[in-house]
Protein backbone atom coordinates (compact mmCIF):
# COMPACT_ATOMS: atom_id res chain seq x y z
CA UNK A 1 0.00 0.00 0.00
CA UNK A 2 2.15 2.95 -1.47
CA UNK A 3 -0.16 5.28 -0.12
CA UNK A 4 -0.06 4.52 3.00
CA UNK A 5 4.15 4.32 3.02
CA UNK A 6 4.20 7.69 2.29
CA UNK A 7 3.19 9.08 5.55
CA UNK A 8 5.46 7.01 7.40
CA UNK A 9 8.24 8.76 8.70
CA UNK A 10 11.23 5.98 7.90
CA UNK A 11 10.93 3.19 5.39
CA UNK A 12 12.70 0.27 4.66
CA UNK A 13 12.60 -1.10 0.70
CA UNK A 14 12.55 -4.83 1.17
CA UNK A 15 13.01 -7.18 -1.91
CA UNK A 16 13.58 -11.45 -1.70
CA UNK A 17 14.77 -11.06 1.89
CA UNK A 18 17.72 -8.13 0.74
CA UNK A 19 17.37 -4.58 2.53
CA UNK A 20 17.62 -2.50 -0.96
CA UNK A 21 16.97 1.15 1.16
CA UNK A 22 15.70 2.58 3.78
CA UNK A 23 15.16 6.21 5.18
CA UNK A 24 11.80 8.74 4.56
CA UNK A 25 9.46 8.73 1.23
CA UNK A 26 11.03 11.83 0.58
CA UNK A 27 14.60 10.38 0.63
CA UNK A 28 13.93 7.11 -1.49
CA UNK A 29 12.35 9.76 -4.20
CA UNK A 30 15.17 11.92 -4.29
CA UNK A 31 17.77 8.72 -4.28
CA UNK A 32 16.05 7.55 -7.19
CA UNK A 33 14.49 10.84 -9.18
CA UNK A 34 11.47 9.67 -8.76
CA UNK A 35 7.85 11.26 -8.82
CA UNK A 36 6.32 8.67 -6.67
CA UNK A 37 7.45 5.95 -4.28
CA UNK A 38 5.86 3.50 -6.11
CA UNK A 39 8.05 4.25 -8.75
CA UNK A 40 11.08 4.19 -6.19
CA UNK A 41 10.71 1.07 -5.39
CA UNK A 42 11.01 -0.53 -8.61
CA UNK A 43 14.23 1.83 -9.31
CA UNK A 44 15.66 -0.04 -6.15
CA UNK A 45 15.19 -3.48 -7.72
CA UNK A 46 17.61 -5.27 -8.68
CA UNK A 47 18.71 -4.64 -12.65
CA UNK A 48 17.16 -7.53 -13.73
CA UNK A 49 13.78 -7.28 -12.27
CA UNK A 50 13.85 -3.92 -13.21
CA UNK A 51 14.34 -4.73 -16.75
CA UNK A 52 11.56 -7.09 -16.70
CA UNK A 53 9.41 -4.87 -15.43
CA UNK A 54 6.84 -3.37 -18.14
CA UNK A 55 4.67 -0.30 -17.60
CA UNK A 56 1.53 -1.00 -18.53
CA UNK A 57 -0.09 0.28 -21.65
CA UNK A 58 -3.68 0.71 -21.75
CA UNK A 59 -4.94 1.26 -25.50
CA UNK A 60 -8.30 3.01 -25.99
CA UNK A 61 -11.28 1.69 -25.95
CA UNK A 62 -13.35 0.89 -29.48
CA UNK A 63 -15.74 3.61 -28.61
CA UNK A 64 -17.80 2.47 -31.92
CA UNK A 65 -18.25 -0.77 -29.11
CA UNK A 66 -22.13 -0.30 -28.28
CA UNK A 67 -23.10 -3.82 -27.27
CA UNK A 68 -24.13 -4.16 -23.34
CA UNK A 69 -22.24 -6.61 -21.60
CA UNK A 70 -23.84 -5.66 -17.94
CA UNK A 71 -26.35 -3.44 -16.61
CA UNK A 72 -28.28 -2.86 -12.85
CA UNK A 73 -31.45 -1.04 -12.16
CA UNK A 74 -32.39 -0.02 -8.87
CA UNK A 75 -30.24 -3.41 -7.46
CA UNK A 76 -30.49 -3.38 -3.78
CA UNK A 77 -29.22 -5.82 -1.22
CA UNK A 78 -30.66 -5.97 2.68
CA UNK A 79 -29.51 -7.99 5.37
CA UNK A 80 -32.27 -7.56 7.88
CA UNK A 81 -32.45 -4.00 8.39
CA UNK A 82 -29.32 -3.19 7.12
CA UNK A 83 -28.54 -1.60 3.56
CA UNK A 84 -25.42 -3.38 2.36
CA UNK A 85 -26.64 -2.14 -1.56
CA UNK A 86 -29.16 0.79 -2.14
CA UNK A 87 -30.57 1.24 -5.55
CA UNK A 88 -27.44 0.70 -7.55
CA UNK A 89 -27.25 1.66 -11.30
CA UNK A 90 -24.63 0.77 -14.25
CA UNK A 91 -24.65 0.13 -17.59
CA UNK A 92 -21.06 -1.59 -18.67
CA UNK A 93 -20.18 -2.10 -22.61
CA UNK A 94 -18.34 -5.12 -23.83
CA UNK A 95 -14.71 -5.04 -24.03
CA UNK A 96 -15.10 -2.20 -21.02
CA UNK A 97 -12.70 -2.00 -17.62
CA UNK A 98 -15.19 -0.88 -15.50
CA UNK A 99 -13.91 0.17 -12.11
CA UNK A 100 -15.87 0.08 -8.34
CA UNK A 101 -13.70 2.38 -6.31
CA UNK A 102 -14.58 2.01 -2.42
CA UNK A 103 -13.65 1.55 0.49
CA UNK A 104 -13.58 -1.77 2.62
CA UNK A 105 -17.59 -2.94 3.50
CA UNK A 106 -19.24 -0.52 1.28
CA UNK A 107 -21.18 -2.62 -0.68
CA UNK A 108 -18.67 -3.85 -3.82
CA UNK A 109 -18.17 -7.03 -3.13
CA UNK A 110 -21.76 -7.99 -2.07
CA UNK A 111 -23.04 -6.17 -5.41
CA UNK A 112 -20.72 -8.64 -7.24
CA UNK A 113 -21.95 -11.60 -6.04
CA UNK A 114 -25.37 -10.40 -7.23
CA UNK A 115 -24.43 -10.50 -10.54
CA UNK A 116 -23.09 -13.45 -10.51
CA UNK A 117 -26.07 -14.92 -9.10
CA UNK A 118 -24.60 -15.86 -6.09
CA UNK A 119 -26.71 -13.53 -3.40
CA UNK A 120 -30.16 -12.78 -4.80
CA UNK A 121 -31.41 -9.06 -4.83
CA UNK A 122 -33.77 -8.03 -2.60
CA UNK A 123 -34.78 -5.50 -4.86
CA UNK A 124 -33.98 -4.25 -8.63
CA UNK A 125 -33.01 -6.08 -11.70
CA UNK A 126 -29.69 -7.40 -13.25
CA UNK A 127 -28.73 -8.57 -16.69
CA UNK A 128 -25.78 -10.14 -18.20
CA UNK A 129 -25.51 -9.77 -21.87
CA UNK A 130 -29.28 -8.89 -22.16
CA UNK A 131 -30.66 -11.71 -19.95
CA UNK A 132 -31.66 -11.43 -16.37
CA UNK A 133 -29.46 -12.74 -13.81
CA UNK A 134 -30.89 -15.89 -13.12
CA UNK A 135 -28.00 -18.52 -10.73
CA UNK A 136 -29.62 -21.91 -12.64
CA UNK A 137 -28.84 -20.35 -16.40
CA UNK A 138 -25.74 -22.03 -16.36
CA UNK A 139 -25.48 -21.18 -20.15
CA UNK A 140 -24.96 -17.42 -19.17
CA UNK A 141 -23.07 -18.41 -16.31
CA UNK A 142 -20.51 -20.28 -18.75
CA UNK A 143 -19.55 -16.82 -20.29
CA UNK A 144 -18.64 -15.09 -17.02
CA UNK A 145 -15.29 -15.78 -15.13
CA UNK A 146 -15.40 -14.73 -11.44
CA UNK A 147 -12.15 -14.19 -9.00
CA UNK A 148 -12.65 -13.74 -5.22
CA UNK A 149 -10.97 -11.36 -3.01
CA UNK A 150 -9.33 -13.92 -1.15
CA UNK A 151 -7.29 -16.91 -2.67
CA UNK A 152 -9.87 -19.80 -2.79
CA UNK A 153 -8.07 -22.54 -5.11
CA UNK A 154 -7.00 -25.75 -3.61
CA UNK A 155 -3.99 -25.57 -1.66
CA UNK A 156 -3.12 -29.02 -2.11
CA UNK A 157 -3.42 -29.40 -5.69
CA UNK A 158 -0.75 -28.19 -8.50
CA UNK A 159 -0.56 -25.19 -10.32
CA UNK A 160 -1.49 -27.57 -13.62
CA UNK A 161 -3.64 -29.73 -11.34
CA UNK A 162 -5.81 -27.00 -10.44
CA UNK A 163 -5.93 -25.68 -13.84
CA UNK A 164 -7.22 -28.99 -14.83
CA UNK A 165 -9.66 -29.16 -12.44
CA UNK A 166 -11.44 -26.17 -13.10
CA UNK A 167 -11.32 -27.24 -16.91
CA UNK A 168 -13.10 -29.76 -16.18
CA UNK A 169 -15.58 -28.21 -13.74
CA UNK A 170 -16.24 -25.78 -16.65
CA UNK A 171 -16.89 -28.71 -18.92
CA UNK A 172 -14.26 -28.72 -21.33
CA UNK A 173 -13.99 -31.59 -23.38
CA UNK A 174 -11.20 -33.61 -22.76
CA UNK A 175 -9.53 -33.95 -25.54
CA UNK A 176 -9.34 -30.28 -25.32
CA UNK A 177 -8.07 -29.90 -21.43
CA UNK A 178 -4.32 -30.30 -22.22
CA UNK A 179 -4.00 -27.74 -24.57
CA UNK A 180 -5.74 -25.10 -22.57
CA UNK A 181 -3.98 -25.99 -19.96
CA UNK A 182 -1.00 -25.36 -21.75
CA UNK A 183 -1.95 -22.25 -23.04
CA UNK A 184 -3.33 -20.78 -19.79
CA UNK A 185 0.06 -21.61 -18.51
CA UNK A 186 2.13 -19.99 -20.74
CA UNK A 187 0.02 -16.50 -21.46
CA UNK A 188 -0.11 -16.34 -17.70
CA UNK A 189 3.37 -17.11 -17.03
CA UNK A 190 3.09 -20.43 -15.18
CA UNK A 191 5.09 -22.38 -16.71
CA UNK A 192 7.96 -22.55 -14.93
CA UNK A 193 5.83 -23.26 -11.27
CA UNK A 194 3.67 -25.70 -12.74
CA UNK A 195 4.28 -28.81 -10.46
CA UNK A 196 4.22 -26.51 -7.38
CA UNK A 197 2.04 -25.68 -5.13
CA UNK A 198 0.03 -23.02 -4.27
CA UNK A 199 1.33 -22.34 -1.15
CA UNK A 200 4.55 -21.88 -2.04
CA UNK A 201 4.22 -19.69 -4.27
CA UNK A 202 4.69 -15.30 -4.06
CA UNK A 203 0.97 -13.69 -3.78
CA UNK A 204 1.55 -11.88 -7.13
CA UNK A 205 1.76 -15.46 -9.04
CA UNK A 206 -0.96 -16.94 -6.86
CA UNK A 207 -3.11 -14.06 -8.22
CA UNK A 208 -1.83 -14.82 -12.08
CA UNK A 209 -2.85 -18.60 -11.55
CA UNK A 210 -6.45 -17.28 -9.48
CA UNK A 211 -6.83 -15.06 -12.88
CA UNK A 212 -6.07 -18.05 -15.19
CA UNK A 213 -8.20 -20.12 -13.44
CA UNK A 214 -11.05 -17.48 -13.78
CA UNK A 215 -10.37 -17.39 -17.42
CA UNK A 216 -9.50 -21.02 -18.59
CA UNK A 217 -12.97 -21.30 -20.13
CA UNK A 218 -12.72 -18.20 -21.84
CA UNK A 219 -15.39 -15.95 -20.82
CA UNK A 220 -16.95 -12.93 -22.60
CA UNK A 221 -17.11 -11.20 -19.01
CA UNK A 222 -14.21 -11.35 -16.11
CA UNK A 223 -15.78 -10.30 -12.87
CA UNK A 224 -12.80 -9.30 -10.27
CA UNK A 225 -13.08 -8.50 -6.46
CA UNK A 226 -10.30 -6.35 -5.51
CA UNK A 227 -7.91 -8.83 -6.96
CA UNK A 228 -4.43 -7.16 -6.25
CA UNK A 229 -5.09 -6.62 -2.47
CA UNK A 230 -1.22 -6.96 -1.02
CA UNK A 231 0.30 -7.52 -4.31
CA UNK A 232 3.75 -5.64 -4.97
CA UNK A 233 3.85 -2.84 -7.66
CA UNK A 234 5.70 -4.95 -9.69
CA UNK A 235 3.38 -8.34 -9.81
CA UNK A 236 0.60 -5.15 -9.84
CA UNK A 237 1.96 -3.91 -13.45
CA UNK A 238 2.11 -7.08 -14.61
CA UNK A 239 -1.70 -8.39 -13.56
CA UNK A 240 -2.93 -5.18 -14.95
CA UNK A 241 -1.10 -5.77 -18.43
CA UNK A 242 -2.59 -9.38 -18.57
CA UNK A 243 -6.31 -7.87 -17.92
CA UNK A 244 -5.66 -4.85 -20.11
CA UNK A 245 -4.74 -8.04 -23.26
CA UNK A 246 -8.26 -9.67 -21.95
CA UNK A 247 -10.15 -6.67 -22.62
CA UNK A 248 -8.99 -5.21 -25.86
CA UNK A 249 -7.46 -8.27 -27.70
CA UNK A 250 -10.21 -10.72 -26.53
CA UNK A 251 -12.69 -8.12 -25.92
CA UNK A 252 -13.66 -9.43 -22.35
CA UNK A 253 -15.72 -7.09 -20.38
CA UNK A 254 -13.88 -6.29 -17.19
CA UNK A 255 -15.65 -5.57 -13.98
CA UNK A 256 -13.19 -4.63 -11.21
CA UNK A 257 -13.56 -3.35 -7.82
CA UNK A 258 -10.95 -1.59 -5.94
CA UNK A 259 -9.77 0.52 -2.77
CA UNK A 260 -5.81 1.80 -4.92
CA UNK A 261 -6.33 4.82 -6.83
CA UNK A 262 -3.94 4.56 -9.12
CA UNK A 263 -6.04 1.41 -10.35
CA UNK A 264 -8.87 3.44 -10.40
CA UNK A 265 -7.10 5.40 -13.26
CA UNK A 266 -6.41 2.96 -15.20
CA UNK A 267 -10.30 1.76 -15.60
CA UNK A 268 -12.54 3.11 -18.71
CA UNK A 269 -15.12 4.56 -16.41
CA UNK A 270 -15.99 4.34 -12.92
CA UNK A 271 -18.27 4.24 -9.92
CA UNK A 272 -17.39 5.85 -6.77
CA UNK A 273 -19.20 3.86 -3.93
CA UNK A 274 -19.62 4.68 -0.27
CA UNK A 275 -22.56 3.20 2.09
CA UNK A 276 -24.16 1.03 -0.54
CA UNK A 277 -24.60 4.18 -3.05
CA UNK A 278 -23.00 5.15 -5.68
CA UNK A 279 -22.15 8.56 -5.90
CA UNK A 280 -21.14 9.20 -9.18
CA UNK A 281 -20.10 7.47 -12.31
CA UNK A 282 -17.99 8.76 -15.24
CA UNK A 283 -14.51 8.36 -16.79
CA UNK A 284 -11.31 8.86 -14.11
CA UNK A 285 -10.68 12.01 -15.68
CA UNK A 286 -13.83 13.67 -16.34
CA UNK A 287 -14.32 13.00 -12.34
CA UNK A 288 -11.64 15.02 -11.16
CA UNK A 289 -12.41 17.88 -13.48
CA UNK A 290 -16.42 17.40 -12.32
CA UNK A 291 -14.69 18.48 -9.10
CA UNK A 292 -12.32 20.59 -10.37
CA UNK A 293 -9.81 18.42 -7.92
CA UNK A 294 -5.91 17.73 -8.14
CA UNK A 295 -6.51 13.93 -8.40
CA UNK A 296 -8.88 11.18 -8.70
CA UNK A 297 -8.69 10.91 -4.47
CA UNK A 298 -9.04 14.68 -4.06
CA UNK A 299 -12.58 14.30 -5.89
CA UNK A 300 -13.21 11.30 -3.75
CA UNK A 301 -13.12 13.26 -0.78
CA UNK A 302 -15.28 15.74 -2.33
CA UNK A 303 -17.72 13.35 -3.38
CA UNK A 304 -17.93 11.99 0.21
CA UNK A 305 -18.15 15.42 1.77
CA UNK A 306 -21.15 16.11 -0.51
CA UNK A 307 -22.88 12.80 0.61
CA UNK A 308 -22.42 13.33 3.71
CA UNK A 309 -21.42 17.18 4.83
CA UNK A 310 -22.47 16.44 8.55
CA UNK A 311 -19.56 13.99 8.67
CA UNK A 312 -15.77 14.68 9.83
CA UNK A 313 -14.23 13.83 6.70
CA UNK A 314 -10.60 15.44 6.61
CA UNK A 315 -9.32 18.07 4.47
CA UNK A 316 -6.38 16.24 3.50
CA UNK A 317 -6.54 12.94 1.68
CA UNK A 318 -6.40 9.69 3.19
CA UNK A 319 -6.74 6.76 1.93
CA UNK A 320 -10.27 4.64 1.25
CA UNK A 321 -9.42 2.28 3.62
CA UNK A 322 -8.84 4.67 6.59
CA UNK A 323 -12.38 6.75 5.53
CA UNK A 324 -14.45 3.45 6.05
CA UNK A 325 -13.19 3.20 10.08
CA UNK A 326 -14.20 6.61 10.20
CA UNK A 327 -17.94 6.39 9.65
CA UNK A 328 -18.57 2.94 10.24
CA UNK A 329 -21.48 2.28 12.72
CA UNK A 330 -20.30 1.74 16.66
CA UNK A 331 -20.09 -2.47 16.93
CA UNK A 332 -22.62 -4.55 19.21
CA UNK A 333 -21.47 -6.95 21.36
CA UNK A 334 -24.15 -9.85 20.38
CA UNK A 335 -27.05 -9.33 17.57
CA UNK A 336 -29.54 -11.78 16.99
CA UNK A 337 -30.81 -10.17 13.92
CA UNK A 338 -27.56 -10.27 12.37
CA UNK A 339 -26.72 -13.62 13.32
CA UNK A 340 -29.66 -14.73 11.13
CA UNK A 341 -28.91 -12.41 8.69
CA UNK A 342 -25.68 -13.94 8.08
CA UNK A 343 -26.70 -17.64 8.28
CA UNK A 344 -29.15 -16.83 5.58
CA UNK A 345 -26.64 -15.50 3.51
CA UNK A 346 -24.25 -18.58 3.88
CA UNK A 347 -27.32 -20.78 3.35
CA UNK A 348 -28.08 -19.28 0.21
CA UNK A 349 -24.32 -19.37 -0.78
CA UNK A 350 -24.31 -23.34 -0.30
CA UNK A 351 -27.71 -23.44 -1.93
CA UNK A 352 -25.90 -22.15 -5.36
CA UNK A 353 -22.46 -23.59 -4.89
CA UNK A 354 -22.92 -27.66 -5.15
CA UNK A 355 -19.17 -28.84 -4.74
CA UNK A 356 -19.09 -26.85 -1.13
CA UNK A 357 -22.50 -27.65 -0.02
CA UNK A 358 -21.27 -31.37 -0.92
CA UNK A 359 -17.88 -30.96 0.67
CA UNK A 360 -19.90 -29.65 4.05
CA UNK A 361 -22.29 -32.55 3.83
CA UNK A 362 -19.52 -35.28 2.98
CA UNK A 363 -17.51 -33.31 5.74
CA UNK A 364 -19.55 -33.96 8.21
CA UNK A 365 -20.41 -37.70 7.79
CA UNK A 366 -16.91 -38.60 7.41
CA UNK A 367 -16.03 -37.17 11.34
CA UNK A 368 -18.87 -38.64 12.28
CA UNK A 369 -17.70 -42.09 11.37
CA UNK A 370 -14.18 -40.81 12.01
CA UNK A 371 -15.35 -40.06 15.74
CA UNK A 372 -17.94 -43.52 16.31
CA UNK A 373 -14.76 -45.60 15.08
CA UNK A 374 -12.89 -43.85 17.61
CA UNK A 375 -15.28 -44.25 20.51
CA UNK A 376 -15.80 -48.38 19.29
CA UNK A 377 -12.37 -49.04 19.59
CA UNK A 378 -12.60 -47.12 23.63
Amino acid sequence: YMEEAERFDWLVAMNAGEVLATGSAAELKAQTGSQTLEQAFIALLPEAQRQAHKTVVIPPRDSREEEIAIEARGLTMRFGNFVAVDHVNFRIARGEIFGFLGSNGCGKSTTMKMLTGLLPASEGEAWLFGQPVDPKDIATRQRVGYMSQAFSLYSELSVRQNLELHARLFHIPDDEIAHRVAEMSERFMLTEVEDALPADLPLGIRQRLSLAVAVIHRPEMLILDEPTSGVDPVARDMFWQLMVDLARQDRVTIFISTHFMNEAERCDRISLMHAGKVLASDTPQALVEQRGAASLEEAFIAWLKEAQPSSPVPDEPTSAVALHSEHAAPRQAFSLRRLFSYSRREALELRRDPVRSTLALLGTVILMFIMGYGISMD
